[in-house]
């Protein structure tokens, strides 16, 4: 038996009360129960606690120390739950908002701008490649929201008790290239130039995308070269600067003056579905439109990050952004 809270306010009881009968009322409980719950505790800890005399239970020097202890414990506990109870006084939640997914600067500005809501508490953000895992997060309870992007490939559902609002039905994937790469002088690339040259990615079977981006090649009839394969997006983007290859960059992304430039890929072969998952009654359910809202909000603020994301949101973007 490992020792837990209840049985250090036991042992609380009977040292404040100097009687198991009074610790046992103060407890709720009968006293052999208390006196049983005693016994065990001390076969724990390996030595007896307290000793009977003519005027009560006193500790032993074994007792008191253990006591000394306990308070200290007890008095954390008594802290945290005065924390707590300011929280629900207040009407907020009292654990920081749980925020997951992999969605690039979204995260960023959606965390700040949540710990500045009156709703939430703060934010822990947790990030998994494999938008499959953060969706179970959702539906387990390990994750409050998650902003993921999904490809569009057959065969894919939400798991029961889990809602999802549409951001983007068919944001494009772009492209990463140095900026003295010869591919860097176009100003739309095909994607049988994108096969000309070394690809690099997330390790084939990581996740759905490495299925999705052989689909479309398949289709358009090109085989991608690919020696590298790294989960590390540092790792991803010095292959990239240093001009031993080109790789997959979000619509979002940002340029690097002089390394990396983004460029579109001609007719958008490879996009993606934006989607934010989340759970009903929580506290994201009941502000799901606004944090939609700020979603395109944040949109709108990205351009300038990329000329071919400007094109792109001036021709396209708003109105891939239903509301449903």
């Amino acid at each position: 038996m490992e020792l837990e809270v209840r049985h250090l306010r036991a042992l609380a009881a009977i040292d404040e009360t100097g009687s198991l009968t009074q610790a046992a009322k103060r407890l709720g409980m009968s006293q052999p129960a208390l006196s049983g719950l005693l016994q065990r505790i001390e076969r724990t800890v390996g030595g007896r606690l307290f000793f009977r005399a003519e005027y009560g239970c006193l500790p032993t020097p074994l007792g008191a120390e253990v006591l000394n202890e306990a308070r200290v414990v007890l008095s954390g506990m008594s802290a945290i739950a005065e924390r707590v109870g300011e929280w629900s006084r207040r009407g907020l939640p009292s654990d920081p908002l749980r925020l997951g997914g992999y969605c690039g600067f979204l995260h960023v500005s959606m965390g700040r701008w949540l710990s500045d809501q009156p709703w939430c508490s703060g934010v822990s953000l947790q990030e998994d490649i494999d938008e499959r895992i953060s969706v179970d997060k959702v539906a387990i309870g390990a994750l409050d929201l998650a902003v993921v992007y999904r490809p569009p490939l057959s065969g894919i559902t939400t798991p029961p008790g889990v809602l999802s609002l549409m951001v983007h039905a068919a944001e494009p994937v772009f492209l990463a290239v140095a900026g003295d790469h010869p591919l860097a002088a176009m100003r739309r690339i095909r994607l049988s130039d994108v096969a000309e040259h070394p690809w690099v990615d997330e390790p084939p079977g990581t996740t759905r995308w490495s299925g999705y981006v052989n689909q479309v090649c398949h289709e358009h009839g090109v085989v991608l070269d690919q020696p590298h394969s790294t989960q590390c997006l540092a790792t991803l983007l010095e292959l990239i600067s240093a001009g031993l290859a080109v790789g997959p960059a979000l619509a979002t992304s940002r340029g690097r003056p002089g390394a990396i430039v983004i460029r579109p890929i001609e007719g958008h072969p490879m996009h993606q579905e934006l989607r934010l998952f989340y759970r009903p009654g929580t506290v994201v359910a009941a502000h799901i439109e606004e944090i939609y809202a700020q979603v395109m909000r944040w949109y709108h603020l990205r351009q300038g990050c990329s000329q071919a994301y400007d094109e792109w949101w001036g021709e396209r973007g708003r109105d891939l952004a239903p509301t449903g």
